[in-house]
This record gives structure tokens, sequence and C-alpha cells, in this order.
């Protein structure tokens, strides 16, 4: 039953987004309040958090490689994209920072929660999560003052408080009990994945509350054709190899094509609403909802099929 749902959940994010827009006034103070995004966010990592185990985290470790292929395709290839997608849509500025903005961020927690759907390796998934989320201290001011010519500043310790708290807390928390408790763990694997799924619509019904009235058709197009596209080119990155290097396994390939395409719009739209104003803040808030959606589709159908063995 659980598994049914969530290889469903593109269905279920389309709905909870429906739902929020149709009645975003009610729910814009409510479930698309901070405090309660913020508990989503943390509930969906302690769900993460309770699949995966310390071996796990240091198997990942060990894929160096893929981790830097990650933030490559993370503040390299992204925010080049996003700017081509503006300058193709001839966006106005504010939609063309709110777009940049959204492609310069680091990547977004829902990715792990796609990894598990998808069959990618959950550890590594949370591995990638985690470098860019650090590196993007430093590395999202560099980005838009390049491509924005302006200085966004980034709040460096309050950034590092909110990732020890919603993040970083939390997986603790799953990974010591999944360690101190794991025949009960294992007892309610099967639930997890659920649990996660639930904290996201409520994370893409808070975002698509506060989209509305501020967006565009050419604005809602660029948030999706940045995963889309995004994706695509990770997908193709993953099958190449580099000087005679093994060749990626199927479940790093998946995670690698998530977490690229898999951003931070909830950080994305603090920064646009803060530097750049109400509808630049538009894109990143229509992207807690396309990410999903394109996020959710892409694991649903890899969810279909089993890893494939790497035979090299």
């Amino acid at each position: 039953m659980a598994k049914s749902f969530c290889k469903l959940s593109p269905l279920w994010t389309v709905l909870s987004a429906s739902i929020a827009v149709r009645y975003s006034s009610q729910l814009d103070s409510t479930i698309g309040s901070l405090r309660v995004m913020q508990y989503a966010l943390s509930i969906l990592m302690l769900a993460m958090g309770l699949t995966i185990t310390p071996d796990d985290v240091s198997r990942a470790i060990k894929k160096p490689s893929i981790i830097i292929s990650n933030v490559l395709l993370c503040f390299g290839m992204m925010p080049l994209l996003s700017v081509g997608i503006a300058n193709v849509l001839r966006l106005s500025d504010d939609y063309k920072a709110g777009l940049v903005l959204l492609g310069c961020v680091s990547g977004g927690q829902a990715s792990n929660l796609f990894a598990l759907l998808a069959g990618g390796d959950v550890a590594l998934s949370v591995a990638c999560t985690l470098s860019t989320t650090l590196l993007g201290v430093v590395a999202i001011p560099l980005l838009v003052k390049y491509f924005l010519n302006c200085i966004v500043v980034v709040d460096g310790i309050g950034v590092l408080e909110s990732v020890s708290s919603l993040v970083l807390l939390p997986l603790l928390i799953g990974l010591g009990v999944g360690k101190a408790m794991p025949s009960l763990v294992k007892r309610l694997e099967s639930v997890f994945p659920l649990v996660g799924v639930l904290a996201t619509l409520i994370l893409v019904a808070g975002g698509a509350s506060n989209s509305v009235a501020t967006s565009s058709i050419n604005a809602t197009l660029a948030s999706y054709l940045l995963p889309l596209l995004g994706g695509a080119v990770a997908l193709l990155a993953s099958h190449i190899e580099i000087g005679g290097t093994e060749s990626m396994d199927d479940a790093s390939r998946r995670t690698l094509v998530v977490e690229t395409l898999s951003k931070s719009p909830t950080l994305a739209y603090v920064l646009a609403k803060k530097h750049f104003g109400q509808y630049a803040a538009a894109i990143p808030a229509s992207g807690m909802v396309s990410l999903a959606v394109v996020g959710a589709a892409v694991a649903s159908t890899w969810s279909m099929f089993d890893p494939i063995e790497n035979t090299k």
C-alpha cells in the first residue's frame, strides 16, 4: 500500500499544488508558513536518516569522483543553464534574477527522497547534498555577483545553523535510532518513504500557496525547463568515462541525476525575496512545485526498474 502510494507521488504532488493554489489565501499562513515548512523539512530528513547506516555513509564518502562531479554540475552547469534559459525566454530582470538564483543555490534535501524512490544510493545522495550546501555559503554569492553583477550577502553562520538544525540533526537522530534499534527500523522501513513523500507534499503545497499572483507563463516554463534540461545533461555526463576510470554504477548514476535537477528552491526564495523583491521570488516559489514534480516523475519512473549491476 505504502509502496504504491509512493510510486504515484507525481500525481499527489500535482494535486497538492493544485489545492494549494486554489486555496492559497487560507494556506499561505498555515502550510505555507516558515515554521510548518521547517518542520516538514526536518521530518523529511529524519525519514532519510532512518534509511541509511554509518556504513552506508562511509561507503558513499569513498566515491569522491561522483561528489566532485555533482559539485561541478550544481555550481557550474546549472547556473550557466539558468542564464541560457532566461535569455532564450527573454525573461524580465526580476524573473531572470529569480531563475539565476535558483540555478546557483545548493542541492535540495528532497533529492534524498527522490534517490530513495529511484533506487539510487541514499547515503551518496546525502553526501552530495551536504557538500553543496556547505560549499554554497561561498559559491552562491560569487556566482550571483558574476551572473547578475550584484552582491548577495549570504549569512554563512545562519546557513550553517539552519543546516545543523534542519538537516544534520534529524539525519544524525535517524542514524542513531537505526544503530540503536536496527530490528525495529527494519520492520518499519517500508513506512519511511511514505513519511518522506507526505513531508514533501507539505513543502510543495507551501511553495504553491506562496507563488500565486506573481508568476507568469514564461516564469513557470522556466522553472520546469531548468530541472528537466539539467537532469538530461547530468544523465549524459554520467556516461562519460575519463582516463579509463571505472564506469559509474546505475544506482550512482540515478543519484547524480536527481541531485543535479533537485535544487533548494526554499533558499532561492528567501534570497530572492530579501534582495530582489517579490517578483524575483516568483520563480523560486514556482520551483518548489516544478522541482518536486520533475523529481518525483523521474524517481517514480526509475522505481519501476531495478538498478543495473555494473559488470565492468
